[in-house]
């Protein structure tokens, strides 16, 4: 249960005065303790006079009735005037319904409207990425959605380069050159390692990571690999011509390497972690770049 404006945790707040509403003690934004959906009996609704506590039934996970009186001191309760807490604090996440990353979401929705909102999330907040995947890694998903980046990056990006640059500048009035045409085809084929490289790219810092502890366990290659790909949004940047490959890469590593940090518990393990994964953006940033630099 964590703030929507700045991710501050919110359970175990003191109940405010009548009539106010709860606000973050971190940014003041306010909310209300529905606005969030829990796992069915795994949140404790406790009366802030006598501590009784009560466990939502509803499918959100809330109480049932919304407002009732308590059985500990006969106060009168609803959901908001609780104090609200995990039934287990050693294992928070599994006390909130987990959102779900768009590209993995079943509601129906488009894969271009899916995609585009997965991109987003991993720009503007990729250190939400580690919540909202499962407990088991699905690279096979992951992999899909990098490689669309990456496609784009590659293709898109360079096409729109070499357009304004005037290649091909050669040919024949009937046609393409044999020259140009073999030059093209060239392109292509590199543009295509090169969007494959970025998978490979996205392999090598996540291997760095895998071994930084998690909640005493291994973060994991599958993970590791996951948060990266997720967080590749940054890679649309490319489209810009001429800078826009490099640009779009460097803020792919910022992503990557803060939702890596994200998934780990103590700071010391979060700047490992973001030391190894831009350690190994850099060594692995080479390939596709040594790919395009040959076709450009």
């Amino acid at each position: 249960m964590r703030c929507t404006n700045c991710d501050h945790a919110l359970w175990n707040q003191p109940v405010p005065p009548a009539g106010s509403p709860r606000l973050c003690p971190e940014c003041g934004t306010p909310y209300r303790a529905a606005d969030f959906e829990y796992g069915r009996g795994k949140v404790r609704f406790c009366c802030p006079h006598c501590e009784t506590g009560y466990y939502g039934t509803s499918r959100a996970g809330h109480l049932e009735p919304p407002g009732f009186q308590c059985v500990g001191c006969a106060t009168e309760l609803t959901m908001d005037a609780c104090i609200i807490r995990p039934h287990d604090f050693g294992r928070e996440q599994d006390a909130m319904q987990r959102t779900e990353v768009p590209w993995l979401s079943r509601r129906g929705e488009g894969a271009v409207r899916r995609w585009w909102s997965t991109c987003a999330l991993g720009l503007t907040n990729s250190s939400l990425l580690p919540r909202r995947l499962g407990s088991t890694p699905r690279l096979a998903p992951a992999t899909v959605f990098l490689l669309i980046n990456a496609a784009v990056a590659s293709f898109l990006g360079s096409m729109l380069t070499f357009g304004l640059s005037g290649f091909p500048q050669r040919g024949l009035p009937g046609g393409v050159a044999g020259s140009d045409f073999t030059m093209i085809l060239m392109a292509l084929a590199g543009m295509l390692a090169a969007t494959f490289g970025f998978v490979l790219v996205a392999a090598i810092p996540a291997a760095c990571t895998a071994l930084i502890q998690s909640r005493g366990k291994p973060l994991g290659f599958g993970r590791a690999y996951e948060l990266v790909a997720y967080s590749s949004g940054g890679l649309l940047l490319s489209i810009v011509p001429c800078c826009g490959l490099p640009l779009g890469y460097f803020l792919w590593v910022v992503t990557g390497s803060q939702a890596l940090a994200s998934s780990v518990d103590s700071r010391s393990s979060g700047v490992a972690a973001s030391i190894l994964a831009v350690v190994g953006f850099l060594v692995a940033g080479a390939i596709p770049f040594i790919i395009i630099a040959t076709i450009a």
